[in-house]
């Protein structure tokens, strides 16, 4: 009998020692498990930041990019608008520089018919005279004229690229200012 009371006993420190196994044993895997689920969650926090971070990185690159593809077309068009601007004005100058060689021709065709009809030499030298003093008058009322014409030219015409360079500088001063 005194075998079956050991054997009793070391049954039941042996079911003590599998409880004490068992219980260890949960909370080894419930440890694990709770590790794990951590180690998850902050797995996926961590790519959710990242993707996040991504996402704005992206987006502001995206953004920045169309900005200066907008702010490269601008440039163009005010290109284009200058060219054109300078081309018309250009054209104009033109036609008014024909036009007063043209009078000037007229002119000097008219008093070289004056002077070979002159009845003296008297009336010659008046009619020169008077052709020199009304050709510098011309003269000069004319290169006054077309000087303002190009002086209007070029500010009109570059009108459009000043307005892109003020543009740019504005662009350019945002970043440093904030």
């Amino acid at each position: 009998m005194t075998t079956k009371k050991t054997t009793g006993s070391a049954k039941l420190a042996f079911d003590g020692v599998e409880a004490v196994a068992a219980k260890q044993k949960e909370t080894i895997e419930a440890a694990v498990k709770a590790g794990t689920d951590a180690m998850g969650k902050g797995y996926e926090q961590a790519y959710s930041m990242t993707k996040e971070q991504i996402e704005k990185a992206n987006e502001m690159a995206f953004k920045s990019y169309d900005e200066m593809a907008d702010f490269g077309k601008g440039t163009i068009d005010a290109v284009v608008a200058s060219t054109n601007i300078f081309a018309k004005g250009t054209e104009v100058f033109g036609k008014e520089l024909a036009a007063f060689a043209q009078a000037s021709v007229e002119s000097n065709m008219a008093t070289a018919k004056k002077l070979f009809t002159a009845k003296n030499p008297q009336e010659v030298l008046d009619l020169q005279g008077k052709w020199a003093k009304e050709s510098f008058d011309t003269l000069l009322s004319e290169t006054t004229k077309l000087q303002d014409l190009s002086v209007k030219i070029a500010n009109e015409s570059s009108a459009p690229i000043s307005a892109r360079v003020n543009a740019a500088v504005e662009k350019m001063a945002k970043p440093i200012a904030a």
